[in-house]
Order: structure tokens, then C-alpha cells, then sequence
């Protein structure tokens, strides 16, 4: 079938691969929460009268908000219609994203902040959501790489890199004018996004999270502990560069830029790889992550710290929507949306890691920095071989084509 139209027959039926790109790019504002990243210094400046653990709750406030609407989407996308949801997430993205530009108010902004947070709680698990609406098998697996790693890290990277040039030219404040952005996928998809046919089935609600099968909740728990891992690198590997004397914070910025180009570039065959490695691409891909931070830790040399992140971010590029291929299929069998469980486990995980890791180095009597990698070399070797056996679809009750 080359021609798709929607329950509510909207318009003339769209191509399906103008549908495909229509339902990735909703994917794009996923990540895109870091403009605040590459401005903090200047707002950390701009309110000397905080302290700035609170004025960093600007970068990090969005990420624990999100888990409030991911929690109930099950709900939400039993009660409206996609489409709805959609906008409603957008609208709530642009409006917390920008508004941060118009005000003086810190409390405010990180308040808006906050709404921000909740726009991207149901866009993200809602993006696989459609997905598994319209597609299915390898054609579902390959959009959910496409977009989850590969149009998540463009558009992560054009808010970082915009946002900061915006702000170094004009004022820290212009940076949130990025965020006026995504109003170009609003209206895409308004126009042309059909609204997926209903299925038959029982409202969801939050008692039926308690009623979800165990690998929901096993890749759910390893998303969490994955994301806190990750966070090793993500605040560690520019202070090991410096420390060093490998480089300075212009190469270590290239460090976690060349990570996200690993990640994008494992969207653009985790469809492929899925469909070679049914059962073991996730913990795979979790081992893989564990030697791009091992080769980071050991590196003498930039070359070898840009090897280990490339290394690292491929592997994370897999991880993420190989979680999401599951717990789709399994929301699939059961009736009922688990993905967002996958959202929380995400935003549970970025906010554990700075806890995990302070008591790990406080117990071992050990500073930030190289440390902090090997931290994340062990732990996620660990977990890919508690993934791998504990977590997998057993072979005899999940076809090939079904299985992690």
C-alpha cells in the first residue's frame, strides 16, 4: 500500500514515505532540553544571587518534569486522540521553551522551564507510539532508530549549536528563541498527519502499569541504570581532557560531539541490526557502551578519547530504541501503552546518576574525572550481562521477529 489515510479522514491520503518522515521528526525536539547546556555559564552569571546547584535546575528541571506526563500516557492516549496529543506537547514545548526569552524571573523561568518538560513527556513516548500504529516488523524497527538516535541527536545538535551561537552574539536570553523552531513540524503535522485508526482495546490507567509483563519492567529498570551510567561521560570527559593535558575545552566539546554522531549514525541501521540480532542487540549494545567509556578511561591520547566516544555513542544509539522495539511489541500483545515507562526510566536514570555517582567516588575516596569512567566501564559491562540473561524474551515464546 503506497497511500495512507487516517481514522478521521483527513485530507487526500498522504505517501507513505512522506508519513514516515512526518512521524521521525516529531522525535527532533526530544533532546532538545540541552540549549540550556551550552548557555549555563552565562545564566549561572547572570544570577549571581543563587546558588548554582538551583540556577542548573534550568538544564535539569525539564528532564524530571517529563516523567510526570510519560507516567500516564497510557492513559492520555487511551483518552484523546493522537493528534491532540501531539499538538498539546508541542504547543507545551514551544511555549515553556521560549518564554524563558521575555522574562528576568529565574523561579520563572525555570518554571516555564518545567512546562517545557512536560511537552517533551508526551511527544517522546508518543513518537513510538505512532510508529507502531502505522508500521510493523523491520520497517517499525528501522523509524524507531531513525528516530529515536538518528533525528533526536540532528536535532539536539542544532539546538545546542544554534542556542549557543545565539547567545554569544546577542545575549544568553536569545538562546531560548531556538525553540520557535519545531513550529515548522506543528504545523507539518497538523496538515497532513492522519489520525491512526483505533484499536480495540480496555482504557488504560496507572493500575495497569502494576499489571505489565516482567521484561516491561526489567527494560524499564536497565533504562534507568544505563541513563545514570551514561551521565559518567556526559559531565566527566572534558575534565579528564583537561586533567590530562590532552586538549583543551574546545576539543572536549568535540569529544561529546563526535559521541552524538556515533549515536546518530546507529539510528540509521538499528533496523538492520534488529533484525540480525533479535535477542541480543540491547545487551550487546549495553557491552559495546562499556568499552567506548573503558577506551576513554585508558586513553594517553585525543585520538583515543575521540575512538572511545564514537565507540560509545554508537553503542547508546542502539540501546535506546532497541528498549523502545520491545516494550512497543509488548504493549502491542497486552493492549496497553507501556512506552512511557521507558520515558520515566530515562528521566529516573539522568536523575540518580550524580547520586550514584557522588557515593560511589565518596566511597572509594575518589575525585570527578577518570574515575568517574571507570565507574561507568564497570557498571555497564555488569549490566549487559545481567540484561543478557535475566532480561531476554525467552527463544521458545517469542518469534524472531518479536523477540528483544
Amino acid at each position: 500500500m503506497n497511500e495512507i489515510k487516517g481514522a478521521d479522514n483527513l485530507g487526500k491520503p498522504i505517501g507513505r514515505n512522506f508519513l514516515k518522515f512526518l512521524i521521525v521528526i516529531i522525535a527532533f525536539q526530544d533532546v532538545a532540553a540541552g540549549v540550556a547546556g551550552s548557555i549555563m555559564a552565562d545564566i549561572i552569571a547572570a544570577y549571581p544571587n543563587f546558588d548554582p546547584t538551583i540556577v542548573m535546575l534550568v538544564a535539569t528541571f525539564p528532564g524530571l518534569i517529563q516523567i510526570v506526563p510519560a507516567l500516564f500516557y497510557g492513559q492520555l492516549s487511551s483518552r484523546f486522540k493522537k493528534r491532540t496529543l501531539l499538538f498539546t506537547g508541542l504547543v507545551l514545548f514551544m511555549i515553556g521553551g521560549v518564554m524563558p526569552f521575555f522574562i528576568d524571573s529565574l523561579p520563572l523561568i525555570i518554571l516555564f522551564r518545567g512546562i517545557l518538560g512536560l511537552g517533551v513527556g508526551i511527544t517522546m513516548p508518543l513518537s513510538i507510539d505512532i510508529i507502531s500504529d502505522f508500521f510493523e516488523g523491520r520497517e517499525k524497527d528501522t523509524l524507531i532508530g531513525l528516530g529515536t538516535s538518528t533525528i533526536a541527536c540532528i536535532g539536539a545538535i542544532f539546538f545546542q549549536l544554534v542556542g549557543g551561537i545565539l547567545a554569544d552574539a546577542y545575549g544568553w536570553q536569545y538562546g531560548f528563541l531556538t525553540y520557535l523552531f519545531p513550529i515548522w513540524i506543528l504545523a507539518l503535522t497538523f496538515l497532513f498527519l492522519p489520525e491512526p485508526e483505533r484499536r480495540d482495546k480496555p482504557n488504560a490507567t496507572v493500575k495497569d502499569l502494576f499489571k505489565a509483563p516482567k521484561q516491561v519492567y526489567g527494560f524499564s529498570l536497565g533504562q534507568v541504570i544505563y541513563s545514570a551510567f551514561i551521565f559518567g561521560y556526559v559531565t566527566n570527559i572534558s575534565i579528564v581532557i583537561q586533567a590530562e593535558g590532552l586538549g583543551n575545552a574546545t576539543e572536549a566539546g568535540l569529544a561529546v560531539s563526535i559521541f552524538t554522531f556515533g549515536t546518530l549514525i546507529a539510528g540509521l541501521i538499528f533496523g538492520r541490526l534488529r533484525s540480525r540480532f533479535p535477542v541480543g542487540v540491547v545487551p550487546m549494545a549495553v557491552f559495546i557502551t562499556g568499552v567506548g567509556m573503558l577506551i576513554c578511561y585508558s586513553a594517553n591520547s585525543l585520538s583515543a578519547i575521540f575512538i572511545g566516544s564514537l565507540v560509545g555513542g554508537f553503542a547508546m544509539g542502539l540501546v535506546l530504541p532497541g528498549v523502545f522495539a520491545r516494550v512497543s511489541e509488548l504493549s502491542e500483545q497486552k493492549g496497553v501503552s507501556y512506552v512511557g515507562l521507558v520515558v520515566v526510566g530515562q528521566g529516573l536514570g539522568g536523575i540518580s546518576g550524580p547520586f550514584l555517582y557522588g557515593l560511589i567516588m565518596q566511597l572509594f575516596n575518589q575525585q570527578v574525572g577518570n574515575f568517574a569512567l571507570l565507574i561507568s566501564t564497570v557498571g555497564l559491562i555488569l549490566l549487559s550481562i545481567v540484561w543478557y540473561f535475566f532480561v531476554k524474551a525467552p527463544k521458545e515464546k517469542v518469534s524472531p521477529d518479536l523477540s528483544l
